[in-house]
């Protein structure tokens, strides 16, 4: 059974860095897009995903 504590240990500690993560992740998204958005594009220039939406699931975009 100390494997298995060992292993509900890191397991704890794998789900709390992906939490993080996630967080610093979404922070960062947000960033971007304040920082976007306040960047003047002039009338007719094509927008470029530069991460294919992969990433941007769940996440709003002006």
């Amino acid at each position: 059974d100390a494997i298995h504590e060992r292993l509900d240990i890191i397991e704890e500690k794998v789900i709390k860095t992906v939490e993080h993560l996630e967080s610093e992740v979404k922070s960062l998204l947000n960033i971007i897009n304040e920082t976007t958005s306040n960047i003047p594009i002039a009338p007719g220039t094509p927008l470029i995903d530069i991460l294919d939406g992969k990433y941007l699931v769940g996440f709003n975009l002006r």
